[in-house]
């Protein structure tokens, strides 16, 4: 319940802050393919760094000259990971093999510097939703396999998320930009792997991904500007 309230409220908020009265802010949409990676029990070994997956996203946001804007972000990613050495415990052997699709919708607060230039490095956080599906080796959803965790452990495939986010932006025109992000995800699960008791790192898991964006800006202003400047031309 706690879960479908925040996603509701993470969809209207965003609404809202659309709709007010009064303002016409450029809307800028971007759209981007990201490549994703998890931290967990089965990447223990050092390998979380470079296997990483791809997927798409796309963001809504106020072209804003505010130092910082809110903006609303979702997109779906996989990662896959191994470890074919991870024992049993206490006659229980846990999956050894994950490939996990996923979701998610967040709202972040964004904060851009150098706002004077085209080059705009930016800061961000946020709190959303991360949707998620553990799969073995034969596609079978381990979320219905209680025989890979230990006794009594039993968990949904929605928990929430917690992107801190790095990246700069660099606009070609007034119209197109290009965006480089790191992020990394702190979640309220310690299943996206399907592993938690049984597994050999503590702590809850966490996705990190890199993406790349272009993004266009919808100006409405700027185009009543050109309409008037033609007729003026006339």
């Amino acid at each position: 319940m706690h879960a479908v309230r925040l996603m509701l409220l993470l969809l209207v908020l965003p609404t809202a802050l659309l709709a007010q009265p009064g303002q016409q802010k450029p809307l800028k949409i971007g759209v981007g393919l990201l490549g994703a990676a998890y931290v967990g029990d089965l990447n223990t070994g050092g390998d979380a760094l470079y296997r990483f997956h791809p997927g798409v996203s796309i963001s809504l946001q106020f072209a804003s000259e505010k130092l910082i804007s809110p903006q609303l972000n979702t997109g779906f990613g996989r990662f896959v990971a191994q470890d074919r050495d991870l024992p049993a415990v206490e006659g229980v052997s846990p999956n050894r093999f994950v490939e996990t699709p996923f979701f998610f919708v967040d709202f972040r607060l964004k904060a851009r510097f150098l706002r004077e230039t085209s080059f705009n490095p930016y800061a961000s956080i946020g709190i959303g939703l991360l949707g998620f599906t553990p799969r073995d080796q034969d596609d079978n959803n381990l979320l219905d396999n209680i025989s890979t965790r230990a006794e009594g452990e039993t968990y949904g495939s929605l928990t929430a998320g917690f992107p801190l986010s790095l990246g700069a932006e660099l606009q070609l025109s007034p119209l197109v930009g290009l965006g480089l992000e790191y992020t990394y995800r702190l979640t309220s699960s310690d299943y996206l792997d399907n592993i938690a008791q049984l597994g050999p790192r503590s702590g809850n898991d966490r996705l990190q991904s890199l993406l790349l964006s272009i993004y266009f800006t919808f100006d409405p202003n700027r185009s009543i500007d050109n309409s008037i400047r033609g007729k003026d031309r006339r």
